[in-house]
């Protein structure tokens, strides 16, 4: 009789072993937003640091500790302790966004939905704020960690879940693992070429759901996702590192003037164009890679070719606006003119149209030079050539070429030669 009890009471514990993998709750993780986190060894901000984690560093999360406390393990290398809520995302509120890097490394947050509206604060680029609502292209948020509402442009935020492909060279299929490291274990794989959502981005992997699982992938096989961080790598692919943070100006410089630049959603040739460009236009860089550039026209942000921008820059001196001048005929020759043009104190304005003289005892053509020190000769034009002036300085001038021979777009002139 004993042995009979004995014998049922090791099959219900078999059994209670077997349900255990199927029941036991799936780790939950989050990624570090807003800057660099402090790993305390005890929930309080008085207690010592165990080590600082930049934005996009994985955490497990183990526990909460309450008062706006998690206790954690980084992923990276098994270090436990506590971290502050407020600065980690967990990608579990839909309306959850990221801020954009901007002029700065942060974006204001507004009274108002607009431009001129009084600045409420400063928020750091990748910080987590909640869209509550929008007007227009402005979102009304909640920044987290202060908990202050206030006015975004859109622009400047990444918005909920994002789709994304799986990709590898070889077609092969790629592991969808329990966490976000290869240490953890598959929960299943994905054949190239599966569209997945992505829940939550971090620093090498994505938190993804697709194909009827849900887990974890390298960014490596991941294409047309963004950048986790806004850097833009040597390759070309996103999140990877090697780019250089800027705030520099360039202007679209296609090799013919007949052309545009493509203005994509993400640093690839195969990514979406959300606009196109001609020659001359302006645009802000704020990330400079080998092969592509993080740029922003106007508040339109995306990725442009570094090959097909000009980043030489002169700043135009500051001068009271002129009245225009009549215009300037062509010269029927190049023969030197009979005087000197009258001196300007005045430079002209950017965008005004001007004329390519020759001065008095020249014969030859105008030097048009590609670089603003008017060392490397491209060409030569004829007097009389019509040009877009871009920026006006003491001894060079950029200008915009059209069609004009074997010569077009961004270059440089000698001052003394540019007329309006």
């Amino acid at each position: 009789m004993k042995k009979g009890i004995r014998l049922l009471a090791l099959l219900a514990l078999l059994a209670l072993l077997a349900l255990l993998p199927s029941t036991a709750a799936a780790a939950q993780f989050a990624v570090v937003r807003g800057g660099k986190l402090n790993l305390r060894k005890y929930a309080t901000t008085a207690s010592a640091s165990l080590g600082r984690y930049g934005t996009g560093s994985w955490v497990r999360i183990d526990g909460s500790a309450g008062n706006g406390w998690m206790q954690v393990t980084v992923v990276s290398n098994g270090k436990k302790g506590y971290m502050s809520a407020s600065y980690l995302d967990m990608g579990t509120n839909p309306n959850a966004a990221t801020v954009r890097y901007a002029n700065g490394g942060y974006v204001n947050l507004r009274s108002q939905p607009s431009l001129s509206a009084p600045i409420l604060r400063r928020v750091t680029c990748n910080s987590t704020v909640y869209v509550q609502s929008s007007v227009g292209e402005w979102d009304y948020v909640l920044v987290s960690g202060v908990n202050e509402y206030g006015y975004m442009h859109s622009s400047f935020l990444n918005k909920g879940s994002t789709s994304a492909t799986v990709l590898t060279r070889n077609g092969g299929r790629v592991n969808v693992r329990s966490g976000p490291s290869s240490s953890y274990g598959t929960v299943g794989t994905l054949a190239s070429g599966t569209k997945v959502t992505v829940t939550l981005k971090g620093n090498g992997w994505y938190q993804i759901t697709g194909g009827g699982m849900t887990g974890f992938m390298s960014t490596s096989y991941l294409s047309g996702t963004g950048s986790t961080v806004g850097n833009v790598g040597s390759t070309g692919s996103s999140g990877s590192s090697g780019g250089t943070t800027t705030s520099q100006i360039a202007y679209v410089n296609n090799p013919r003037d007949t052309q545009v630049l493509n203005l994509r959603e993400t640093p690839s040739q195969s990514a979406r164009s959300i606009g196109q460009y001609r020659n001359g236009t302006q645009v802000k860089v704020v990330t400079y890679g080998p092969q592509w550039c993080e740029v922003y026209v106007g508040t339109r942000h995306g990725y442009m070719m570094t090959a097909y921008l000009s980043f030489s820059y002169i700043a135009p001196p500051t001068q009271p606006t002129m009245a225009p001048l009549p215009t300037v005929a062509p010269l029927p020759t190049v023969a030197p003119l009979p005087t000197v043009l009258p001196a300007v104190s005045t430079g002209p304005s950017a965008g005004q149209t001007v004329t390519l003289l020759v001065t008095v005892g020249e014969v030859n053509g105008i030097g048009i030079y590609e670089d603003t020190a008017l060392t490397r000769l491209r060409t030569t034009v004829a007097s009389g050539t019509v040009a877009t002036l871009l920026t006006y300085g003491d001894s060079s001038c950029m200008i915009l070429l059209g069609n004009t021979g074997d010569v077009s777009g961004v270059c440089y002139v000698s001052t003394k030669h540019v007329y309006y």
